[in-house]
């Protein structure tokens, strides 16, 4: 029997990248240390907030609310709202929804579920449809009609905070595709929090810390439901390969995400002692969001959709 390096009793997660064998109990305190730490540096969540935490009934967002939970209680007053967003994928989204919906009754939250149908006009498997040849890549998409999904949710609820399961690969992932795409200018943008910005919820990474693997391990140790299904049209992502070369290289050399996720922060600090000037955002033409330029993402590709489903039509 390995033991655990901490208590003595069985081990049954073994952390290679700082050669520790931990049981159940000891690595879910790690884990739930790991969150209130990225809390402390980064003043997540406080007294007053009001949440809404983006959850899927995947691992990543149960272990997400199920911490923020615990943590609401120990700091008191702060008001939790789960919301899941629909894509509308057949035999994928409609399993998660019911595991999302389990963890939400055992904690005593009601799950709010809003749904491209609803916000964009598109399913994703409409999206997939009618995109064409010359469409954009399915996260593309996915991607920018989420986001705006849960930002207009947590508007709707007047929450001041929207929480989302990005965990350290999610992160990691992210600065080396930034920098895969000479797209440095971005290094700014993303991270624990975003900035506050007229029209948009702060957006907060408690998750920061932890890896995607151990997320998965949380939520066994912690008894708490999540999906394993994989997106069916995942496999088109640049963040996919991304995942795949990182999972290889920490294979080889355990610790490799934690590096960079930690390389990226100090090259953030370093940034935000010598801010470049950024240009404010403009009101999107069409729905009066957020943009950087004359029209949303959102609207300009809900119009490129609707433009291709007529046209197909005709």
């Amino acid at each position: 029997m390995v033991e655990c390096i901490r208590c003595g009793k069985e081990a049954v997660v073994e952390l290679r990248y700082c050669k520790e064998d931990l049981c159940q109990y000891c690595f879910k305190e790690l884990f739930e240390k790991r969150v209130w730490k990225a809390n402390k540096d980064f003043s997540l969540v406080t007294r007053g907030d009001r949440i809404v935490v983006g959850v899927s009934g995947g691992k990543d967002s149960s272990a997400l609310l199920f911490v923020l939970h615990k943590m609401a209680k120990k700091i008191g007053d702060v008001e939790i709202i789960p919301v899941l967003v629909n894509e509308g994928i057949e035999g994928y989204r409609n399993k998660a929804i019911e595991k999302a919906r389990e963890l939400c009754e055992k904690l005593g939250y009601e799950l709010n579920i809003v749904s491209y149908k609803e916000t964009v006009g598109f399913s994703m498997d409409e999206v997939m449809k009618v995109r064409g040849p010359n469409g954009h890549k399915s996260c593309t998409y996915c991607g920018v009609f989420r986001k705006n999904g849960l930002n207009q949710a947590a508007l709707d609820f007047k929450a001041n905070k929207l929480a989302i399961g990005h965990n350290a690969d999610d992160t990691s992932q992210t600065f080396l595709m930034n920098l895969l795409r000479n797209e440095t200018h971005r290094i700014t943008k993303f991270g624990s929090q975003t900035s506050e910005e007229e029209g948009l919820v702060k957006r907060i990474k408690p998750l920061i810390y932890c890896l995607e693997k151990e997320c998965a391990w949380y939520c066994e140790a912690a008894e708490l439901p999540y999906y394993l299904g994989e997106c069916p049209y995942a496999n088109e992502s640049f963040r996919g390969e991304s995942k795949e070369f990182l999972n290889e290289l920490e294979e080889k050399y355990p610790g490799v995400k934690f590096n960079l996720l930690h390389s990226f922060l100090s090259i953030q600090e370093e940034l935000k002692k010598n801010p470049v000037e950024e240009k404010p955002f403009l009101k999107c033409a069409s729905c009066g969001n957020p943009c950087a330029g004359v029209k949303c993402k959102k609207c300009e590709f809900v119009e490129e959709l609707t433009s291709k489903k007529n046209a197909s039509k005709s």
